[in-house]
């Protein structure tokens, strides 16, 4: 897996495989899930998707828990907290904005980052590399 991530960060071209390669990763992973996830959290987790600006507080209102109790749940069902992922959904809308045709700064704010430097240091964080250099060339 380290060196799929490798090759994704060097090869100039992985944009053009990258996306079958991720369906074929998830694919696999999905068949082999062992349980199905709590539907609460799968409630939740369908909201972040729509409104990734949804407030932990909302989301446990949605899905009638307490916002104590879906964040304990959402991290065991899930595997990471309910912030990171919905910072992971912004992540990915900001990206995908890129690969839009967005510069930087128009790809943040349409992501729910408060600015470029924002989305430019959780970029960083998250991947290791500068987003300045990683998404350079993803354009379609």
């Amino acid at each position: 897996m380290i060196s799929l991530v490798r090759r994704l960060h060097e090869d100039r071209d992985s944009a053009a495989w990258a996306g079958e390669a991720l369906d074929d990763v998830l694919d696999f992973g999905g068949r082999r899930a062992r349980r199905s996830i709590d539907p609460r959290v799968a409630a939740a987790i369908g909201l972040l998707e729509a409104n990734d600006r949804l407030s932990l507080a909302d989301a446990a209102l949605a899905v009638s828990l307490s916002p104590s109790r879906l964040q304990h749940l959402f991290a065991e069902e899930a595997g990471v907290p309910f912030r990171r992922y919905r910072a992971w959904t912004r992540m990915r809308r900001a990206i995908g904005a890129v690969i839009g045709g967005a510069n930087l700064t128009e790809a943040a704010h349409a992501a729910g980052f408060s600015d470029q430097p924002h989305f430019a240091h959780d970029f960083r964080r998250t991947f290791g590399a500068p987003a300045s250099f990683s998404l350079t060339g993803v354009r379609r």
